[in-house]
């Protein structure tokens, strides 16, 4: 019962690192695709491209795809989590029971109780309802904390061009105030308001 114990614990280590490796290539992702996206020229990418829709459609589907992976993830690691839990007080009950096998003179003077050797963590005796509570609040604030980057990201791929193309319309419209200074190759424009 013990090492079945011991390999939960190694199943919930590996599920919290393939969750953190997920979402650090997901941040990774976004992160390039708001990077080609903000430093594009002007004229690369406009506000009715279709490579803008493409990136936005790009960006949702690896939203979509990586929140699906992450709450599998948390799904399996809840579930492996409660069935520690209820094979660690299964290991308790056992080793009472054979600990009062044992002893039978002992176990009627005085109650002994015998956790067992579980590497250094202790052991929580009963089914316990706010643990369980703070662990899918914790699973819900990083869904929804999921959720917000996926909208900025999202977002971004949306407004970032548009809002590029704005400022260049408020630049030609105001041509009319503006002079050049050339000197060869290299140009300075002057203007009186921007």
């Amino acid at each position: 019962m013990n090492s079945i114990v011991e390999k939960q614990e190694k199943r919930i280590q590996s599920l919290q690192s393939n969750a953190f490796e997920l979402a650090n290539f997901y941040f990774v992702f976004q992160g390039v695709i708001l990077t080609a996206i903000s430093r594009a020229p002007t004229s690369s990418i406009t506000c009715y491209d279709r490579r803008r829709r493409l990136l936005l459609a790009l960006s949702s589907f690896a939203a979509a795809v990586n929140l699906f992976a992450l709450f599998t993830i948390a799904r399996m690691y809840t579930n492996t989590l409660s069935q520690q839990h209820q094979n660690r007080l299964d290991l308790h009950d056992a080793l009472t029971k054979l600990n009062r096998l044992r002893n039978p003179s002992q176990s009627q003077s005085q109650h002994v109780h015998t956790p067992p050797s579980d590497s250094g963590n202790s052991l929580v005796l009963s089914k316990d309802g706010f643990k369980d509570a703070k662990i899918y609040f914790v699973f819900a604030v990083c869904i929804i904390l999921f959720l917000g980057f996926a909208g900025v990201t999202i977002a971004g791929c949306w407004v970032i061009p548009c809002s590029r193309m704005v400022d260049c319309r408020r630049l030609s419209e105001m041509q009319e105030h503006c002079i050049n200074l050339c000197e060869g190759s290299k140009c300075i424009r002057v203007c009186s308001r921007y």
